[in-house]
Order: C-alpha cells, then structure tokens, then sequence
C-alpha cells in the first residue's frame, strides 16, 4: 500500500508531507519533448549533428538549420557531437528547449570515417585519407557526384572536360597512375563501382578519399592505383520523422563568344588564300548574301530546375530513409538537355541482440539530348561548324538548311536536322546481414549489384538538308547493359586489452561483370515521321557484342594502437581475375602504414600550443587490370568473321584473326607508393594543417601494342606489358584556420593545395605510342597530338616548335632539330608541354552574420598546356572556312612583322615543306587558371509562426557558379579536353562543348 500513497497525492494534486514520504526515488519521470538548435563557434547552424539520449539507443540529428527534435524523460542527459567539433552532454533538468553551441576541437579524432571494408576512428589513421564535408550540397546546383569532391580535398582534382548537360566529370588522385585510366573506382555503400551515375548527391551523407596505396591497398584491384571514393548515402535516425525539401531554378550562359569574321572580312580572307595560292577566287553564288555570327543562333539562356525530397525516421529498432530527386538541365546549345529521376531507398534493423539485416538501393532514369562536338564541321561537330561555317551562307534555302561550300551542313541544320537521344537506367543496391559472435567477432555478409543500361538512338531527317536528301536519312539504334555482381563476406575482431587496441578484419570478395551491346542502323526513310530503324530501306547493318569476366580476392587488414601514441596498420590483398593471362591470374599487393602522436608525449602532453601532432609514414601496392575497352580476354586470340570457307561446292562460315592476339603472359600492372606525412592542430583547434609527400610508381603498364604485317592479323595489336613506369611524386597541404569567432559574426577558411609532377620512365627511347588523334577539316586521317614517350609526362604534346612568321615569305618558319637545313617530319618533332597541371589548388570561404551566410569557392591551376586545336580550324586559312578575327593581323606584304602567316588556300607547305597548319608550338597555349568556382549567399528563416505550421526553419539561397576565370588561354574555357576523361590526351580542345555561368535561386525546407 505504502506505493499508493505518492501516486494518490500525484493524482489529486495535494502536496506530499515530506516527513511521512520520500518520493524522490519512487516518482516515475515522463518523458517529454524537447527541441532546439545546435550551432558552431561562429554560431552557423549545423547539420547532421548527432544528438543521443546518455545510456539509450534513442537518438536524432540535426537538420539543415541546426534544429533537432528529441523526446526523453526530464532527467535525462542529451550527448552532441560531430565531426569536427568537441562533444558535450547537457542535462535536460526539464527544460523544453535547448540550444547547444559546439567548439571546434581535435576531439575529431575520436570520430569514425569509413575506410575499407570497415571503419576507423579517426585518430587512428595512419595513411592518406580525406573526409568530404558535404553542407553545400544543397546549396548549389550539383549535378554530378564527382562535383561534390570539386575543391574540398588536397591532391584530388576534379575536372570538367566539357559544359555538355549531363557531361561527366574527371576525378584525378595525385595524378594519373595508369595509361589505361586515370579514374578512381567508388565504392557506394560498400560496393565497388566503376562511377557514380546512379547517385543523386543530395543523397551523400559522407565521401571518404583514400589516396595512398596503404588506405587503398585492401581493395587491391580493380584500378585503386587512381586511389578510392568511398561513398556513404544518407540513412534514417532513431526518433522523430524528418522531411527535407529543397528546390532551386536558375538560368546558365555561355560565357564568352569566340570574335569571327563578319561576310566582308571574310570575303576578304578568301580573295587572299587563292591570291596565295596563285589562282583566283571562284564566283560566289548570290543565294550566299547573308552575314550570320552562328555562335548567335547555336547558344542561348538555358534554364536549370531541381527538387529533392528525403524523408526519414526510425524505431529502437530500426532506420529507414527514402530520397527523390528531380533535374531538369536544358543545355546552353539549342535542344540539348539533360534529366534525371531518382530514387534511393535504405533501410536498417535489428532483429535481435545479435543479428542485424538491411538493404539499400539508389536508382535513376536520365534522358539526355545530346549536340555533336569534338569534331570539325565537316565531321559533323556543331560547336566548330558554328565558328568555321561561312557568316554569307543563310541558314536555309527553300525550305532546306543551307550548305557551306564543301556540302557540309551549318550548325542550326546540325542542331535541328540530327537526334541524338539517349535514355540510361542506372542502378546500385545491396543487400547484407551482420552477426554478432562470441569473443568480440563479427561476421558481415553483402551482396550487391550495380547495372548500367542505355539505350541510343541517332536520327538523320531525309527531307532538310543536302546530306540527308542524298542518302535519305540515316538512323542508329545503340542498347548497352553492364551488370556486375559483387559477394562480400567479412569477419572483423575488436578488442581492447588496457592501452592496446586491436581490430582485425579477413574477407572474400567475388566479382562478376556481364556487358552486352546491340547496335543497328540503316538508310533510306521515306518520312521523318518514324525514325524507327524499321522504316530504313537501305544500307541495313547488325551488330552484336557481349562479354564476361570474373576477380576473386582474399584480403586482410589488422590495426594496432598502444596508448593511442604508437599507432600501426598492415593489410595483405590476393587478386585472382580472367583480365589477365592464365600464366598470372593472381596478383598479390600488401601495404602498411604507421604513426606516431607525439602530442601525446610527456614533452607536449601539457602544451598550450600544440593540440595534436600525428606524423605518418607507408608504404603499398595496389593493381590494376587492362581496360575493358581493350580486351575481357587476353590470353586467348579474338576471332572475326572471314570469308566462307569453300569445300569443293560446299560452303562453311569463315573466321579471320581479330584484335588483340592472346598473350597468356600478361601481368598485372602494380603501382607501389610511399606516403610520408603529418596532422597538425594548435590554438585548441584554431588552426590545423595536414601535409603529405608521396612517391607512386606503376610499373608492368599495359599497352596495345602493334604487331608487323607479317603476323597475319588485320589489326595487328597486342596487349603486353611494357618495361617501363608510370611516376607520379609530390606534395600536398591542407590548411584550416578559423579567422574570427565574435557572437554575431564568423569566418572560417581552408586552403588546398597540392603539386605533382608526372614522367613515363624505362621505355625504349626510340618508342613512341601516339595519342589524340583528330581529323582536322574533312581530311579523313588522324593527326595525333599526344605521345607517350620516355622522358615526358602522360600525354605530353608532340610536334613542331614554330619559330615565328619570316617577315619575307609570310610562311611560319619551324625549328631544324637536326640543324641539316630540312625540316624532318620524323625527327624535328619535339616535346611541346603537357595538359597535366604541376599545381592545383583550392580556397574555400565561410563567412557568417547572424542569420546570414556566404560561402565562396576559389580554384585554380597552373603548369599545364592546352593544344587549341580549334586554332588549326579558326587560323589555319586554308579552306573555305570562316576564321577568327585573329587573322586580321595575317601576313600580306613583304616586309611585314606579325605573328599569323600568310593565307593560302590548301597550305600547300612553307619554303621547308611543313605546312602553316602543323601541329605545332604555334597552337600550344597556356591551361593556368584562377576561378570563382561558386558564390553562395544565404538566409535562414526562423519563426514561432512558422513552427505553428510545422516547419522548422527556411533557408534561402543565391548561387552564381563561374562567374570570373582568370585566364590568358584564348578559347571558350581553359578547363576542357576534347578526348573526355583519357589518360593518355589531355588538355586538347577541338570544338568542345563549352562551360557555362550558372545563376540560380532556391530553398530549403525542414518539416
């Protein structure tokens, strides 16, 4: 009875006399519901803060805006912390409201970043691994994962070859490792992928990049020599539902315009070339009387739109989390565009105390509407036609797009006349269970899958314009699907034992990759109205692909901390694959790492300056496997069909050698590299700065080689090993400081800044591989740009060094290497520079008053070359074409001092037998650049009235992206290449889509 007592006072709301009861112990506390906001030293809000109830599962974190929602008893404590900062425990003591402000502090060590196939607190780490903070997400419109990674992290660069909608990015770790590739390989939630077109970013809750061979080593294969991202996507928390929205719509532009000749200057040009020529100029047409600027009628103002949504909770027992998605991107260029549907979907349980389960998917549909670039006007390549094709031809004649002289179509023709779509479904999930065992193991089984499935479809009118009229119309069909299959299987020990701490893991890994390609096409459509390829009447084609190919692994890793001073990490990886010759299926790649505290040392321990100083030092290897591109199957001889074989009046189907021819001796390419390194924070985490040296050397490179005539094979390749080697050294520095922390007003900054300096070593000095191949005009044959040749850099520039205009002649004069009076095309061909950057850096700003924010993202590099090829096209005055207003200051008496030569029509070559237009120094211009990559000023919006209507919070946002380049590089935008994400051509710009400033205006809303 005595238990009734306080709870019949309780009821009735009479007050207890202490002296006959003490309830303080017997009193049940009921739970209740506490919001408030988290902010930071500079008091900015901040998001994905963990805040859990002290002694329980139940927890939440922060949303955009810094504001959580958490129910527990009144006598609970809450604990905070987040990346970066010092955690702290805050009594509820009853209160409703609670608003926490965090400090900055080494106490990051004590957090857990994602490493392979595990975690690890951070402080632990003893290789070269850079965390992403990812708050901008949602703040700008990013349209590629890659993108995220733009700035944030020293020795990692990312790279946009082309302003194409959808275009992917290039990611590049401490340079390129690998002629066969320069990109690294991802890893999103925990399965490897090859990229990451099925990420929507805004489902990013965490990039780790591991750079150094002794963080990527344990995925052994599968291209980490380019180093690892590793990507975690957003997953539920225990406690309240959260909804997030955010939507944004903006404008892009081009940002210059290329100066072109108008009709009478380039009237005046061509009277000139056949001047020069020796001849005369040919009548002009009347119907060629207009004065078109093509760049005007090709670009306009696009728009740009994107809405996500993420919703998400969970129980004591479980998370779950579902994300979508919306992009529309409509491209600077006339009907290209870019869209995109996705969703990711991620779910965690656990069914008992000793078994967890969970599964995630993220998926997305694209449409892309693509232009033709890359290519001259005769190729097709809209963005050259746009400055080459003649300002006097109109844009149709009777109803039909007008031609330029050679019979290639204009550019608005190109735009309007020619579909180009594609639709791609892209995929990654998993699916795994984790088991808790007895003396502290950990048995984790995954099994994932990623598909990547396109389907293209070309289509040429028949009825508008010459080409098309004279084939009657063209059409293509292109389906691509690339399904892998990856089983894990894990068991991890943890153990603590006083000041020693180990954890060790062993695994399996299996990996199964499928690819099949379809491609059809035909002529003759009697109406624009199917473009169906079962219209086509004529010149119908079918051809048919697809392969296979299988790794398997074995790897370990174990991890030893004494005193969290003395820190050590070794692991060992054995690959077995298909990819390479039977002689050497296995590779084996061990690597290891260690460092020291020495903050906590006696000498520093009690040091008001320094925080922490943790130096580093490893060394590792990692493999590589041929391209996929090349071949799934290098032991063994390609077969094509051949001619039938015939057996007196008998026939039978015929094969023929095809490329490669098998080489059972292929090896492993394998990268070793060393990484020596130190963390350091002084002023209780003001100020830290983090630097790395590092020495990467890929050796056994692989490359198709070409076979003599003799050996019977009409392609004549082979895949080999080289003896040479790939080396990539430098340095990189990150430094954060936070430069002023007053009530109202903050700024915090980070520099990056990493230098690299790439050479190809132990070749034969008389070889040389040719890269970048163009076809200039409507010449049909490749001119190549780019070698690989010991001594120089990955795709280093390779041809004449011009010497300047000889005032008498007007011809561009050319260095005589061999000093013999001739120009050699052979042998006068010389190193020109090289497209890969010697420095790349970064300065990101973070500015806050109030409830006002500004954050600025500065980028740039520096030492690398750009071979404008469009500079062939635009001053090579030896066509037909239109020119850049360049060519006004062309040479035309003698006498004359200038720095363009003479125009002659066909450039039938200089007094020493090297053509005006040769590959050449004279194209060679410098890449540096300095960027206002994105500008982002915001506010946030908070009111009682809104939270009456369940909203948390506003934020309201303006972005401009690109706004200012600091250049000296004369074309559209010094951040291009015209061969995509190659290894092997780089920095080349021949008619690529350019890059565009981007306005944009959004909002997001926490629920």
């Amino acid at each position: 009875m005595k238990f009734l007592v306080p709870v019949l006072f309780v009821l009735l709301g009479i007050p207890q006399a202490r002296a006959n009861v003490d309830t303080r112990e017997s009193v049940t506390r009921l739970p209740i519901r506490i919001t408030g906001t988290v902010t930071g030293d500079n008091n900015e809000p901040l998001s994905g803060v963990t805040v859990q109830v002290k002694g329980s599962a139940a927890g939440t974190t922060t949303n955009n805006l810094g504001q959580f929602t958490i129910t527990a008893a009144d006598s609970a404590t809450l604990l905070f912390s987040y990346i970066g900062y010092t955690s702290k425990e805050v009594p509820v003591s009853g209160q409703n409201e609670l608003n926490v402000q965090l400090k900055t502090s080494t106490s990051a060590l004590d957090q857990v970043v994602v490493i392979g196939y595990g975690s690890q607190r951070r402080g632990d780490i003893t290789s070269a691994i850079s965390t992403i903070k990812l708050n901008d997400v949602s703040e700008r419109p990013i349209v590629s994962t890659s993108e995220v990674l733009a700035g944030k992290a020293p020795g990692v660069q990312v790279f946009q070859p082309s302003g194409a909608p959808g275009a992917d990015f290039s990611v590049r770790v401490r340079g390129i490792a690998s002629t066969g590739g320069a990109e690294p390989i991802y890893v999103i939630d925990g399965v490897v992928a090859s990229d990451t077109h099925t990420l929507d970013p805004n489902d990013i809750e965490s990039i780790s990049v591991l750079k150094d061979a002794a963080a990527a080593g344990i995925y052994g294969s599968a291209g980490s020599t380019n180093g690892v991202v590793q990507i975690t996507t957003k997953h539920g928390s225990r406690g309240k539902t959260r909804t997030e929205v955010s939507a944004y719509t903006g404008i892009q532009q081009i940002v210059k315009k290329l100066p072109v000749l108008n009709g009478s200057q380039y009237l005046s040009l061509l009277t000139d070339e056949y001047a020069n020529a020796g001849s005369t100029l040919p009548s002009i047409p009347s119907s060629l009387n207009a004065n078109n600027n093509w760049q005007n009628l090709v670009y306009h103002t696009a728009n740009q739109t994107g809405a996500n949504a993420n919703f998400s909770g969970g129980s004591q027992k479980g998370t779950w989390f579902l994300g979508l998605g919306y992009l529309d991107q409509n491209g600077i260029v006339h009907t290209s565009d870019f869209k995109r549907y996705s969703l990711n979907l991620k779910l965690d349980q656990d069914m008992n105390n000793w078994l967890s389960v969970g599964a995630n998917v993220s998926y997305n549909r694209s449409y892309t509407t693509t232009i033709a670039d890359g290519a001259s006007a005769q190729h097709g390549g809209t963005v050259l036609a746009a400055l080459t094709v003649p300002p006097i031809v109109p844009v149709s004649v009777k109803g039909i797009y007008a031609a330029n002289f050679d019979g290639t179509n204009n550019p608005v023709g190109n735009i309007y006349d020619n579909t180009n779509s594609n639709a791609a479904n892209n995929l990654v999930g998993n699916v795994h269970a984790e088991i808790k065992l007895p003396f502290d193991l950990k048995y984790r089984s995954q099994a994932g899958v990623t598909l990547e499935q396109f389907n293209y479809n070309y289509f040429l009118n028949p009825f508008n314009n010459a080409y098309g009229i004279s084939i009657g119309g063209a059409g293509s069909n292109t389906s691509q699907e690339v399904l892998r299959y990856v089983l894990d299987n894990t068991l991890t020990w943890d153990r603590s034992f006083g000041a020693n701490a180990f954890n060790v893991v062993i695994g399996t890994e299996t990996v199964n990759e499928k690819y099949y390609n379809n491609t059809q096409s035909g002529r003759g459509f009697a109406t624009a109205a199917v473009p169906t390829l079962n219209a086509a009447t004529s010149n119908q084609s079918i051809y048919s692909y697809q392969t296979d190919w299988a790794d398997l692994s074995y790897f370990g890793r174990a991890t030893y901390s004494y005193d969290d001073k003395y820190l050590a990490t070794a692991t060992i990886r054995a690959d077995g694959s298909s990819r390479v010759g039977i002689d050497n299926k296995w590779g084996y790649f061990p690597a290891f790492s260690a460092g020291w505290r020495a903050s906590k040392e006696a000498f520093l321990q009690n040091s008001n300056f320094i925080e922490n100083l943790l130096i580093r030092a490893g060394w590792g290897e990692t493999g590589n496997l041929p391209a996929t591109s090349l071949t799934d199957y290098p032991s063994y001889t390609s077969l094509n069909p051949g001619s039938p074989y015939i057996y007196g009046t008998t026939t039978s189907p015929g094969v023929q050698l095809s490329s490669p021819v098998g080489n059972p001796k292929l090896k492993w390419e394998s990268g070793q590299q060393v990484n020596i390194g130190f963390d350091l924070s002084v002023l209780k985490g003001r100020i830290s700065l983090s630097a790395d040296y590092y020495n990467k050397k890929t050796t056994d490179l692989i490359f198709p080689e070409t076979l003599p005539a003799t050996s019977g094979n009409n392609d004549g390749q082979i895949i080999v090993n080289l003896p040479g080697n790939d080396n990539n050294r430098g340095e990189e520095f990150a430094l954060t400081g936070f430069i002023f922390k007053t009530k109202d007003f903050g700024w915090s900054s980070t520099v990056n800044m990493s230098f690299n300096k790439n050479e190809v070593t132990g070749l034969d000095s008389g070889q040389i591989f040719y890269y970048g191949g163009i076809e200039f005009g409507g010449t049909g044959t490749n001119q190549y740009v780019s070698v690989v040749k010991n001594g120089l850099p990955l795709g280093a520039f390779y041809g004449y060094k011009a010497l300047g205009v000889n005032p008498q002649t007007g011809n561009e004069t050319f260095a005589d290497l061999n000093h013999d009076g001739v120009i050699d095309p052979t042998h006068d061909r010389t190193y020109l520079g090289s497209g890969l950057p010697t420095f790349v850096y970064s300065w990101l700003n973070n500015l806050t008053y109030k409830s006002f924010g500004l954050d600025l993202l500065l980028d740039g590099v520096g030492g690398n070359k750009i071979f404008d090829a469009t500079r062939i096209e635009t001053e090579g005055m030896s066509t037909a074409n239109n020119a850049s207003t360049a060519v006004l200051r062309r040479w035309t008496t003698p006498g004359q001092i200038t720095d363009v030569p003479k125009a002659v029509f066909g450039d039938p070559g200089a007094a020493n037998s090297v053509p005006n237009s040769s590959i050449s120094s004279r194209f060679v211009e410098s890449g540096a650049f300095f960027r206002l990559k994105a500008a982002t000023l915001s506010y946030t919006v908070k009111s009682d009235g809104l939270q009456h209507i369940g909203v948390s919070g506003i934020r309201i946002y303006l972005t401009g992206q690109n706004l200012f380049t600091v250049t000296k590089y004369k074309g559209y935008n010094p951040e291009v290449n015209q061969q995509g994400v190659s290894s092997t051509a780089l920095g080349i710009d021949y008619g690529t889509y350019p890059q565009s400033r981007i306005y944009t205006v959004g909002a997001n809303v926490d629920l």
